[in-house]
């Protein structure tokens, strides 16, 4: 009988123990990570570069329709005809354009994001830090904090972001320095 009651007594104690763990959940901006750590990559460099190109010229071409409507406005205020069937013509042919190049230019921008991640164990690497950060601060989960990953956080408290120490340890293991920090 003593037997069962210290089984039992120990056993309680050892469910209280265990029914109070807590798991470590972390969070990281993994757009962040990326921006940061391999910026300096060339392939990632010439990507961001033409990926801004692509997006003034879009803006010029916007920027073409606004004042061609513009003029479409004023001419149809003039009440002439023949300028008003030549203007939508003419955005007619540019708005064409414009969704083109959006298609276009929206898929070479999505093939080359695909090659740079699928890249040199680009992703992988990435990854991997996060998992080592993770679990050096004890972390059964991680979850991002960035676009992707935003609407599952209702809340968090900043000492859960490793987003910073990620970044520290991929410029660690590149030989580099990090001395970025904040948001």
């Amino acid at each position: 009988m003593k037997r069962t009651a210290l089984a039992i007594v120990f056993a309680s104690a050892a469910l209280g123990l265990w029914a109070q763990q807590v798991t470590k959940v972390g969070i990281c901006d993994f757009s962040r990570v990326l921006n940061t750590s391999y910026r300096e990559s060339k392939t990632v460099r010439e990507f961001y570069e033409a990926q801004q190109t692509i997006k003034k010229e879009q803006a010029a071409v916007e920027k073409e329709i606004a004042d061609l409507e513009n003029q479409r406005l004023e001419a149809d205020k003039a009440a002439n005809a023949d300028l008003v069937l030549q203007l939508e013509r003419r955005l007619s042919e540019k708005r064409r354009y414009l969704d083109d190049y959006k298609k276009i230019k929206g898929d070479w921008v999505r093939q080359q994001a695909e090659r740079i991640l699928s890249s040199s164990n680009f992703l992988r690497d990435i990854l991997e830090v996060v998992k080592v950060v993770a679990e050096s601060e004890g972390m059964a989960l991680v979850v991002r904090s960035d676009a992707a990953g935003s609407e599952l956080i209702l809340f968090n408290i900043p000492e859960i972001d490793i987003t910073e120490k990620v970044i520290k340890e991929i410029f660690r293991r590149a030989g580099k320095t990090y001395t970025g920090g904040g948001n």
